[in-house]
């Protein structure tokens, strides 16, 4: 069931990007803002594997959906999109990152936001090169790169937000 609430909101936060920033699109794939990097990450921290198959479900979907990628892309593109904040993830416990997240403080989420922006970004643009997608390596890079700390930047602030937000409910019950 998590994996397909992973799989939905990765669905509707691509097309949810698409509506509110398809005029920052550098070419497919690259956008100086993306949001569903966010919901990568927090995907793989909160679930760690059931959020990687979540991911690679919905950019199936979206892939599949856009029609825009090779046969083999429609396999690569969605195993680099749950591919890369797993590898970051992975390299954060081995790091220190506590597996229950406890440890987590506002500086290590920013040290693996850039870690897993860096990872996406190195990993998707190869592919888009290699496929022809993206005109040169580094843009395709440097707008991933960005549009990825962006998207998941903005997405942990709003969860942080909303969790602020919402009324402390401990002790409501206790009398």
């Amino acid at each position: 069931m998590l994996i397909l609430a992973v799989a939905t909101i990765y669905f509707l936060g691509f097309h949810a990007n698409e509506v509110l920033f398809s005029y920052l699109e550098h070419h497919r794939g690259a956008h100086w803002i993306f949001l569903p990097a966010g919901l990568r990450l927090l995907s793989i921290l909160l679930l760690g594997a059931k959020g990687a198959v979540g991911i690679f479900l919905g950019s199936l979907l979206v892939t599949w959906q856009l029609g825009e990628s090779s046969l083999m892309g429609h396999f690569i593109e969605p195993l680099i999109s749950a591919g890369a904040p797993m590898i970051t993830y992975y390299i954060a416990l081995r790091s220190g990152l506590s597996f229950n997240l406890k440890n987590l403080s506002a500086k290590l989420l920013l040290v693996l936001s850039l870690a897993f922006a860096t990872t996406n970004a190195l990993l998707h643009s190869l592919w888009y090169a290699s496929e022809g997608i993206a005109e040169s390596f580094s843009s395709s890079f440097i707008v991933m790169f960005v549009g990825d700390l962006l998207g998941t930047i903005i997405v942990i602030y709003i969860i942080r937000l909303f969790l602020v937000c919402v009324p402390d409910r401990k002790g409501k019950y206790d009398a």
